[in-house]
């Protein structure tokens, strides 16, 4: 019993500093995105689906994954589960004291653009051992955009740490991209990223937001 108490106080001493690190992280430079950070296996609609299996046993493999800095890309319409996934292997991993981390491209932009420290920012990403990088893509307007882009990818493969990556881009736009710039980007994401997995079918925000529709109907109705 004296050694059980031992061992639950060492536990949750570790858990403390984990969380006291994983808070310190985001004191720096605030890279975590809670917009689209929402997802665990716990919430999963679909847990005997394909999709659903890879990234749980991501999860169970992850030393490997670590070691081979091995990522996931996840391509797809719009509302389909990419982000929800990619989230939920991210949390799985907090709770096995991971450091990981759910931001986005738009939110990197950003950042870099404000930075007074840039390439400290993007040395910085290193300190999360899974980083999931949402909505590739959506900076295509831009060219300073998309050398910010490379900067960061290329900056997480010299690192050699694990990459997750969500993108509403076609596996053809991936492979036959419009420029050079973009052709660069996207063959580095396809090498760190091997595991490409499309997620299709209705969009689960549009029969949310359907939802949400019919039950403020029922409720005003009367």
């Amino acid at each position: 019993m004296v050694r059980n108490r031992a061992e639950q106080e060492a536990q949750r001493k570790r858990r403390q500093e984990f969380d006291a690190k994983m808070k310190s992280l985001t004191a720096r430079f605030n890279i975590p995105d809670p917009r689209v950070f929402s997802g665990t296996f716990a919430g999963d609609d679909s847990p005997e689906s394909r999709i659903s299996g890879v990234c749980r046993r991501y999860v169970e493999h992850w030393d490997e994954m670590r070691a081979e800095g091995m990522g996931l890309l996840f391509y797809g319409s719009v509302g389909t589960g990419k982000t929800f996934y990619a989230s939920a292997i991210v949390s799985a991993l907090l709770e096995q004291s991971v450091p990981a981390a759910v931001t986005s491209f738009p939110r990197l932009l950003n950042l870099l653009q404000n930075a007074s420290d840039r390439q400290g920012l993007i040395d910085h990403l290193d300190q999360y051992k899974l980083l999931v990088v949402d909505d590739l893509g959506v900076e295509r307007d831009s060219s300073y955009a998309a050398e910010q882009v490379y900067a960061v990818i290329d900056g997480r493969s010299r690192s050699g740490l694990p990459l997750i990556v969500t993108t509403n881009l076609t596996m053809e736009e991936l492979q036959k991209p419009m420029s050079m710039q973009y052709a660069r980007i996207y063959d580095r994401i396809l090498e760190m990223c091997p595991v490409h997995l499309l997620l299709a079918g209705e969009s689960r925000r549009a029969g949310s937001a359907q939802r949400r529709v019919e039950l403020a109907r029922s409720l005003l109705r009367e």
